[in-house]
């Protein structure tokens, strides 16, 4: 019997600043794995998808980072851009994340803060706590601090451009960051998450209590447990679900979860 519910394993990253596991990916940077089949989720579909998901924990600072647009990572990079969220699974007490420059910037002004090493002054940083939804589209200016865990969900892209990295030997990406920035700041905390809605993907917060029952009709779903535990069914086949555990359901699939637990859930 074809298997409609595919439960995954991470292709796990470990990075100077702590790690990422990329728990649903399709991406030739990182495959995520099918549990109980010897392949992975690239392997099994025969094609990429459009989305990547990963939980990532930052035990120091990430570089202060830019993502490029549709448009301009395919004329320079020949792939498409990265806009992303991050949904807050755990935080330090008064963590706080970059999110934007300061207002009244463009390119000229922050080329000149550039290089006057002046860019920590002129950034945004927002507090953040377990619950809280952020948006970062392509062209936003963002960085994830220390003592946070997250889960971002993005376009299945791996196109980063570096501004600045906390005095770390790393390559920095000044002129192409200084070209795709969005100096409008549209991206940003989303108050009393239920739902965001983007070009690229839909990302919904659901609380389970007993059971829930959806169907995937001709597009896949995602689910990420966040807490909590239960089971999802199909058929006549069960799976358990643990915290943290992902899932792919194939189009035209109906199916229940059952238990009590809080699920992202991921579609386009």
């Amino acid at each position: 019997m074809e298997n409609k519910i595919l439960k995954l394993s991470p292709y796990y990253s470990e990075k100077v600043w702590g790690y990422e596991k990329w728990i649903l990916s399709t991406h030739k940077n990182g495959y995520s794995k099918i549990i109980g089949q010897n392949k992975n989720l690239f392997e099994y579909l025969k094609k990429e998808l459009p989305v990547i998901v990963k939980i990532i924990k930052a035990d120091e600072k990430l570089s202060v980072q830019v993502h490029p647009d549709d448009e301009y990572a395919k004329k320079y990079e020949n792939y498409i851009g990265k806009t992303e969220c991050w949904y807050i699974l755990d935080a330090k007490k008064d963590a706080s994340l970059i999110c934007g420059i300061k207002d009244n910037l463009n390119k000229e002004k922050l080329e000149n803060i550039i290089k006057n090493n002046e860019l920590e002054e002129n950034i945004k940083r927002i507090k953040v706590k377990k619950g809280d939804m952020i948006y970062i589209p392509s062209g936003t200016v963002h960085a994830i601090e220390e003592g946070i865990e997250l889960l971002e969900i993005q376009q299945s892209s791996d196109i980063t451009y570096r501004l600045y990295d906390w005095g770390r030997e790393r390559e920095l990406h000044i002129d192409k960051s200084l070209e795709v920035i969005d100096y409008n700041n549209l991206g940003g905390k989303i108050e009393n998450f239920k739902k965001l809605s983007t070009p690229y993907f839909n990302v919904e917060k659901i609380s389970i209590i007993n059971s829930f029952d959806d169907e995937t009709n001709d597009i896949f779903h995602v689910y990420t447990v966040i807490e909590g535990h239960g089971k999802i069914m199909y058929d006549n086949t069960c799976i358990d679900l643990i915290k943290y555990d992902t899932i792919y359901i194939k189009e035209n699939t109906r199916y229940s979860i059952v238990g009590n637990l809080e699920i992202i859930k991921i579609y386009l």
